[in-house]
């Protein structure tokens, strides 16, 4: 229903063009109930995984590998824009109006702030996601340390996930709607911008991102479990795919990609955790179109990219503004202030990114989130040893059963 809403929507928005802004309250309706439920789910469902393992070493070794697989695979990504930038010019015959001033640049370079907010209320807004992970993982651990008075909180939570994702099951009836009108709206508005001096770089961009999309998640998919692995990813993919495709959310997605988590039986301490850190700090294909602005501009400008010295620096970059870029208040400029910096371009460049960046966010959005899974089945790996996706079905059958589960293995030995 989603694949045919998104068919429906793109074939209308071609159609209709600019006309099917009208459609935005319809898919807003969808959006914004989605968005009401991101905060009470991270809130609910870290505080519960956090608080259930009262062993926070293993907290330890499972925020140290994300933050290696992040880094790695947000280095990855890049080079696999780095290579289609050196063979093939996303810039060549482009002929671009550099006349355009911008004004209001402004953003925040507040690394600190993305941590912490001034006062309680701010914490549950989706826009202070990472704030609220560190104030919930610090209350997970305080619930822990409170001992037995502690127990009736994480009852209290646990019993609140599994609502909210009811909760989310209703809402995701709206999704066809909803995502058929976004994706109506999205073609009707860039249609034509795809089509004019941009269409040889977002040409080059959407068949890198679809390479690394496929390849990634079947590799990730593939060292986290094996063959059984990618084929259960693959076969619980087109929501959460879908979702980001026609949203362009990372926060609106992360619903769906927690229950897309526990449908690939990804233990809740480790997805509860990684996935909505994921959503903040997990942006490979972002880093995609950091390394496509750079490469472009550098050829608009008579800059030869192809230096060891310049393609470091672009992955540098990359990597550094679209970790940080999702994090910290106010972050929209930050990967052009880093590139502006870095490379000397003019401040009249930034329209150009900003467009970019803008037409090529829905495919980045789909890299950015679903990479978020992959990554958790591959700490799964690392933090409960390699059969974790077996234990994990045979405790899912064993509670079906009303068996009490029994823990072998890695798992047991935690």
């Amino acid at each position: 229903m989603l694949l045919g809403a998104m068919v429906v929507g793109g074939v209308v928005g071609f159609f209709w063009g600019e006309g099917a802004a009208v459609l935005q309250p319809v898919a807003d309706l969808f959006l914004n109930l989605l968005y009401c439920c991101v905060v009470p789910l991270i809130f609910c469902s870290l505080t519960a995984a956090i608080a259930k393992m009262e062993n926070l070493a293993k907290l330890r070794k499972i925020l140290v590998t994300f933050l290696g697989g992040t880094i790695i695979t947000g280095v990855i990504s890049c080079l696999f824009m780095v290579v289609a930038a050196l063979l093939f010019d996303p810039a060549k015959g482009a002929v671009l109006n550099m006349t355009e001033e911008v004004e209001n640049m402004t953003s925040s370079m507040n690394f600190l702030g993305m941590f912490t907010v001034g006062d309680f209320p701010l914490l549950f807004s989706k826009s202070n996601l990472m704030a609220l992970i560190v104030f919930t993982i610090i209350f997970a651990i305080a619930i822990i340390l409170a001992g037995e008075k502690g127990k009736p909180v994480l009852h209290l939570m646990d019993c609140m996930t599994e609502v909210i994702v009811k909760l989310i099951g209703i809402v995701m009836k709206l999704a066809p709607l909803g995502l058929g009108c976004y994706f109506a709206i999205l073609i009707g508005q860039y249609g034509q911008e795809v089509i004019g001096p941009l269409s040889r770089a977002i040409i080059i961009y959407c068949a890198v991102i679809v390479l690394y999309y496929v390849i990634s998640q079947t590799v990730m998919a593939y060292i986290g479990a094996g063959p059984e692995g990618v084929r259960r990813w693959w076969k619980t993919a087109a929501a959460p795919t879908l979702t980001a495709l026609g949203t362009c959310s990372s926060a609106a997605t992360l619903p769906l990609n927690l229950i897309q988590a526990k449908e690939l039986g990804i233990p809740s301490d480790i997805a509860d955790v990684s996935i909505p850190l994921g959503a903040n700090l997990h942006k490979d294909g972002a880093c995609i179109i950091q390394i496509l602005k750079i490469s472009f501009l550098c050829s608009v400008f008579n800059i030869n990219y192809a230096t060891p010295k310049n393609i470091l620096l672009s992955i540098v970059i990359a990597v550094v503004a679209s970790v940080v870029m999702g994090g910290i208040p106010a972050g929209g400029y930050v990967a052009e202030i880093f590139i502006i910096s870095a490379f000397g371009f003019p401040t009249v460049s930034i329209p150009i990114m900003v467009l970019i960046g803008t037409i090529t966010d829905a495919p980045a959005t789909v890299v950015n989130v679903t990479g978020d899974t992959g990554l958790a089945m591959i700490i799964a790996r690392v933090v409960d040893g390699k059969d974790w996706m077996k234990r994990s079905d045979k405790t899912r059958k064993q509670a079906e059963s009303g068996m009490k589960p029994v823990l072998t293995g890695a798992a047991g030995a935690e």
